[in-house]
């Protein structure tokens, strides 16, 4: 391996330019800091798809088995600079903070990391070389802003969605992305939107649970470089068009009719069938006509009211539709013959005047 960095009389690394060039010749990689990613992993071919893990950091920023050490240099610097705090008392009602049970604070010291993730308690931090991030380890929910998009039928929907995130490693979210917050937020919309395009309309609204897990699945897949897991991802509304919801409704109504139609039809055929086995059993018995009668008589004089029923036995309108039958057919004979006998008078009348 070729050593591409000196040490100069201060402590500080500098590029050794021959060594560079030698790295170049013999076509070994060159790393330019900590935080550069690989050049395999940057300039993939671009049919070659990569995770957002692939571009973390090729080493580790931070190690807690080896912490950030200081050089002759910076020692001699922090010294002075906590004996300006000393001296200088405006600088006092800055040497502490405070981390809340749910917070946790990463300190730089000279743009170093210094002891990882610290708290909750009282910090003693210096104001001229001291530079605190605090992290809030609590869930946060994120509403994701509406997003329109279009299905896979070719239907354009706006969709508000809900996400949770959570820190779980406070050294990454600081490290490894600029603003998580902001990133988890773009992110996750882009992801609703790409995950979305991919469904029908049907299956849109009916398989919503499907689709919370594939968008978490895939946000927490990302995201887990940054040190943020994601519990949970909800669709929270699907508006549709005005006039897709009026042809929705439409659609909706007519198939609502069309059922009521099918089981009221079914019904009067069951009841037609239950009332032709009745009148069987009925005419079979004549005694059960009368019992019918009474059970009637009893059910309407359960109730206070004035009502007076008379059982008229089916006999005497037996008799009463064969008399009106017989009357009908005598009067329909009487005006046959009326007719005929007009007519013959007219026949005789028509002899007589030719004769």
């Amino acid at each position: 391996a070729v050593s591409l960095q000196t040490m100069s009389a201060d402590g500080s690394p500098l590029m050794d330019h021959q060594g560079l060039s030698q790295a170049k010749a013999v076509g070994s990689g060159v790393n330019y800091g900590s935080n550069e990613a690989s050049q395999g992993d940057i300039f993939a071919t671009p049919t070659e798809k990569k995770n957002m893990q692939d571009y973390k950091s090729a080493e580790v920023l931070y190690d807690p088995d080896n912490p950030n050490s200081f050089n002759c240099c910076e020692y001699i610097f922090l010294f002075f600079a906590w004996l300006i705090v000393i001296i200088i008392p405006i600088f006092w009602f800055f040497l502490f903070r405070t981390v809340r049970d749910y917070e946790r604070a990463v300190i730089f010291r000279l743009g170093k990391l210094s002891g990882g993730a610290k708290g909750p308690g009282v910090f003693l931090i210096n104001p001229l070389t001291d530079a605190i991030r605090v992290i809030d380890l609590r869930m946060v929910t994120c509403d994701l802003p509406p997003q329109a998009m279009m299905t896979s039928d070719a239907v354009t929907v706006t969709v508000d969605a809900i996400s949770f995130m959570k820190v779980i490693d406070p050294i990454k979210a600081i490290l490894e992305v600029d603003s998580y917050t902001y990133a988890f937020n773009n992110f996750a919309a882009t992801t609703l939107r790409s995950v979305i395009g991919t469904y029908d309309l049907q299956r849109l609204l009916s398989d919503r649970e499907e689709i919370n897990d594939k968008v978490r699945d895939i946000i927490e897949e990302e995201t887990s470089a940054w040190g943020v897991a994601v519990p949970a991802v909800e669709i929270k509304d699907v508006k549709l068009p005005q006039n897709m919801q009026r042809a929705m409704a439409a659609e909706a109504e007519a198939e609502r009719e069309r059922r009521a139609k099918v089981v009221s039809s079914q019904g009067e055929a069951e009841a037609a069938e239950q009332l032709a086995r009745a009148a069987d059993t009925i005419s079979d018995s004549p005694g059960a006509l009368q019992l019918r009668y009474l059970h009637t008589l009893v059910k309407i004089s359960a109730e206070k009211n004035s009502t007076i029923l008379f059982p008229l036995p089916m006999e005497v309108m037996r008799g009463l539709q064969a008399f009106s039958s017989e009357a009908e057919e005598n009067q329909l004979l009487r005006r046959r013959n009326i007719v005929s006998n007009r007519e013959m008078e007219a026949v005789d009348e028509s002899k007589e005047q030719e004769m």
